[in-house]
Parts: structure tokens; C-alpha cells; sequence
């Protein structure tokens, strides 16, 4: 009922704007136990069903991961690289308990390595980086856009023909 109902609802979204528009993979921090399937089954199947695509936010994708306790890997690997139509690249807050998506900070080692997992699966998707807070001086943040392609040029060499 509830992927019905935002299906419905991004598609009305669609038809008035007259065009596909990309849903984001939000930050979690507390589950139910009534769910009845995955974040990212959830997404894959609205994405499907009201024929938009997916903005994977890596270090969303991580922060809910690990708040969680399941593998990040298994949520970029179960998108299909058809629904992905940008990247989002970003830091998160450690709170002790939980971690929490503050975009205040350089993305971490795990969430780099999940970065190269999403662009081997996605090579065509689009990177944004992601800092709202606490932002830096001008240097800092071309530095980490700077790794994020240097990475990316990597992984794409590293494909196979």
C-alpha cells in the first residue's frame, strides 16, 4: 500500500513538472518491526513502479547501514545501475550510539570504499558532493573533490573492455 501510494504520488510529481525526477535514499535511524521488506527494496520498487530514477546517496546508504548492523554493500549492489541517475557523496557525525548524516565533514574511509563500489556499479551516474555545514576553506573541499574523481578515474580504468 505505501509503495502504491508514493508511487502514485511521485508520478502525479512527474506529470506536472513533465518530467522523471530521481528520489534520494534517505538517512535512518530507527526501524519497524511491521516492515515488510528492505529500505532499498522500498525504493527499487517505487523507482519501478512510477518510472523515476534513484539519487544514491553513498554516505546515506552508510550512515542507515551502520545504524542498522547490515552491510552497505548490500544495499548499492541490490540497485539496479538502470535506476541510478546521480551520486551524492558526503560525511556524516559519529554520535556515540548512532551516526548521524550531517554533511559537516570529508567522507570517511568506509564511506570512500563504498564510494568506489557505487562507481563501479553506477559508472555513468553523475557525482555531487555534498557539504552543508561547517564548510571548509576552498582548498579542503577541492581536495576531496579532487579524490572523488582521481577514485572514480580508477575505478573506470580498472573495468574490463
Amino acid at each position: 500500500e505505501a509503495i502504491a501510494t508514493v508511487a502514485r504520488n511521485v508520478s502525479r510529481a512527474q506529470e506536472a513538472l513533465g518530467r522523471r525526477i530521481a528520489l534520494e535514499n534517505v538517512s535512518s535511524y530507527l526501524s519497524y518491526r511491521e516492515s515488510e521488506m528492505t529500505e532499498w527494496e522500498f525504493l527499487v520498487a517505487i523507482a519501478e513502479r512510477a518510472d523515476c530514477r534513484i539519487l544514491l546517496d553513498v554516505n546515506n546508504v552508510y550512515v542507515s547501514a551502520t545504524n542498522h548492523g547490515y552491510p552497505a554493500e548490500r544495499y548499492v549492489d541490490a540497485i539496479p545501475p538502470k535506476l541510478v541517475a546521480q551520486i551524492h557523496l558526503g560525511g556524516y557525525s559519529d554520535m556515540g550510539p548512532f551516526l548521524f548524516d550531517t554533511h559537516s565533514r570529508a567522507p570517511t574511509e568506509p564511506v570512500w570504499a563504498l564510494y568506489r563500489r557505487a562507481i563501479r556499479r553506477f559508472p555513468h551516474a553523475p557525482v555531487i558532493m555534498e557539504w552543508d555545514d561547517e564548510v571548509p576553506a576552498w582548498k579542503e573541499l577541492e581536495a576531496v573533490a579532487v579524490k572523488a574523481k582521481r577514485l572514480a578515474l580508477e575505478e573506470l580504468e580498472s573495468r574490463p573492455a
